[in-house]
């Protein structure tokens, strides 16, 4: 039996104005389901959408910004939060639990005091301002941030992306383990192919603001079907060793189109090795492939590229 979904994700676009005018959308028409207690990557080159999908999932998407779709979490249709006022970084990472009123103010203080330095944010740092400390010390207080509540959903938007090594592997297993202790879901972005699949169970594959490929992740990475997939992977070494391919990179011409000039058929013909004169003139849906199971790829030609190599 599917497990239920706990964020639900239907038809979601994020346009941006110009000169009050031309909208261009960086999210377009994406759509998935997030069941409990697994964890879903999205990955894709800088630029595709990753950030603004996550953005437009939680609401923080600017003034300037024109969201459509629809995002729910449990059923319940998330609305946006305003922005707040700055605060020391222990009061951040407390506020939470003063917000909902969770144990006396000293345990509060404690509590979040601990997360910070598990997280390895120092007792001399809980009193500055964010503004105050590296990119790495940040991300790691806004998932001490995250984590405070223990909850079920987490977006996790290039949590380790900014720090060493050793650090990467403390919050990956950290958030491995609240996972199992308390089937923790996660929403997990990132550039990084070997960390998304250390993490997911699932993973989309994102190409100028809409998914081309989705699947599990063992799947996915032992056969990529979309060329696009099959590109990300082999400019990936160590992604590609684990799974026994070649080293060789397969060479992508060309640029990622602007949204605003979206491309008529398959927005990566231009730039795919094996595109056919049906892909610069139809754009291919996002579908089912045969006898796969769950996986779905946006490709006249799935897997053509393996064929080619």
């Amino acid at each position: 039996m599917a497990r239920p979904s706990r964020l639900s994700v239907r038809d979601v676009r994020l346009g941006y104005s110009r000169r009050g005018q031309l909208r261009v959308n960086v999210v377009d028409g994406v759509s998935f389901d997030l069941r409990a207690g697994e964890t879903f990557g999205v990955v894709g080159e800088s630029g595709c959408g990753k950030s603004s999908l996550a953005k437009s999932i939680t609401g923080l998407t600017g003034p300037h910004a024109k969201l459509e779709g629809e995002v729910r979490l449990d059923g319940v249709r998330i609305d946006n939060q305003d922005a707040r006022a700055r605060m020391s970084i222990l009061a951040q990472v407390r506020e939470p639990l003063d917000v909902h009123n969770i144990g006396p103010p000293r345990e509060r203080r404690e509590r979040a005091a601990k997360l910070l330095n598990d997280l390895g944010v120092g007792f001399q740092l809980h009193g500055h301002a964010p503004v105050e400390l590296s990119g790495g010390q940040r991300q790691r207080v806004v998932l001490a941030r995250a984590l405070i509540l223990e909850p079920d959903l987490v977006l996790c938007d290039e949590p380790v992306s900014a720090l060493d090594v050793s650090i990467q592997a403390q919050i990956l297993t950290l958030l491995a383990g609240l996972q199992k202790d308390f089937g923790l879901t996660m929403l997990f972005i990132s550039h990084d192919l070997a960390v998304v699949r250390h993490v997911s169970q699932r993973v989309a594959v994102m190409y100028l603001g809409r998914f081309v490929e989705v699947g599990e992740i063992d799947a996915v990475f032992a056969r990529p079907a979309h060329p696009y997939t099959r590109a990300l992977m082999a400019a990936a070494p160590s992604a590609a060793d684990r799974v026994g391919r070649s080293r060789r990179r397969i060479r992508l011409e060309g640029e990622t189109p602007s949204p605003a000039a979206r491309p008529e058929g398959c927005a990566f013909a231009a730039r795919c090795p094996v595109a056919q004169p049906l892909c610069r003139s139809d754009d291919p849906p996002l579908k089912p492939l045969a006898l796969s199971g769950e996986r779905a790829v946006a490709c006249h030609f799935p897997f053509a590229l393996e064929a080619a190599a």
